[in-house]
């Protein structure tokens, strides 16, 4: 039953879960804690995103889309304006090529990596 041992912060993370009375090492004042759900957890979580890095610039990396989801991707052969464009994904192999270079989930993320791309190329925001 591990009562009175120590367990892993997965295992603390189960038991929490399960209503179950967990206690961490205060080391401040060198005592047991009881950890309280409502206290240690009443916060918004989310996983880090994933970036990646163009001419010094932390920008989202791309993701790797399945059919039906929306996708934005730099248009490469946008002159001036339209610098990219949107799409669903689809077994098309226009999509696949597409996605080989690089697609993104929002327009907030891929006016990140236009901006990160005209600046390796001197242009103007």
């Amino acid at each position: 039953v591990n009562e009175g041992k120590l367990i892993s912060g997965k295992e603390a993370l189960i038991a929490l879960a399960n209503d179950r009375d967990v206690e961490y090492l205060d080391e401040n004042l060198n005592e047991w804690v009881c950890m309280d759900m409502a206290h240690h957890f009443k916060r918004k979580f989310r996983l880090k995103p994933r970036t990646i890095t163009l001419n010094g610039i932390e920008v989202p990396a791309p993701f790797e889309p399945k059919k039906g989801d929306m996708y934005y991707r730099v248009n490469p052969t946008c002159l001036k304006g339209d610098y990219y464009k949107t799409h669903t994904f689809s077994d098309d192999p226009f999509d696949h090529s597409c996605a080989e270079f690089g697609v993104w989930r929002t327009e907030e993320e891929i006016k990140q990596v236009v901006a990160a791309l005209r600046s390796i190329f001197n242009e103007s925001n």
